[in-house]
C-alpha cells in the first residue's frame, strides 16, 4: 500500500518523519485546480511553489506538517523534488511514469492548437 512520507528537520535540528496512509480521492481534483492556476500567465513561479508546499502540507493529518515546517525543515536542494514527488504519489502517478505526460487538459489544449 502506498504511503506518503516526509522527513523534516525540526527547530532543534533533529529529523522527524511523518507518514500519511490515506489521501482522499478528492485531492486529485484539488491538484487539477493547482494545474489550472499554473496556466494563468500572471501566476508566478514563487506562488506556484508556495501553493505546492501548501498542498503537500494539507495532505498530512499531523498538525506539525505545516507549510512553514516544510520550508524550514527541508534543505533547499531537496525542497522542490520532495514536494513534487509527494504530489505525484498523492495523485497516483507512479515513479516509472513520465511526469511530463501529466499535463492539465488546459495545457494539452494549448499545445494542440
Amino acid at each position: 500500500m502506498t504511503k506518503l512520507s516526509i522527513t523534516l528537520f525540526d527547530e532543534n535540528g533533529d529529523k522527524v518523519s511523518y507518514e500519511q496512509d490515506k489521501v482522499p480521492g478528492k485531492r486529485v481534483l484539488d491538484f487539477w485546480e493547482l494545474q489550472e492556476k499554473y496556466a494563468n500567465p500572471d501566476y508566478t513561479p514563487k506562488q506556484n511553489l508556495l501553493d505546492r508546499v501548501d498542498f503537500v502540507a494539507s495532505l498530512f493529518d499531523q498538525k506539525a506538517v505545516t507549510p512553514d515546517a516544510i520550508l524550514n525543515g527541508l534543505n533547499a536542494w531537496e525542497l522542490e523534488e520532495t514536494v513534487d514527488n509527494l504530489i505525484l504519489t498523492a495523485v497516483g502517478v507512479r515513479h516509472e511514469d513520465d511526469p511530463k505526460e501529466l499535463v492539465s487538459p488546459l495545457e494539452k489544449e494549448k499545445s494542440d492548437s
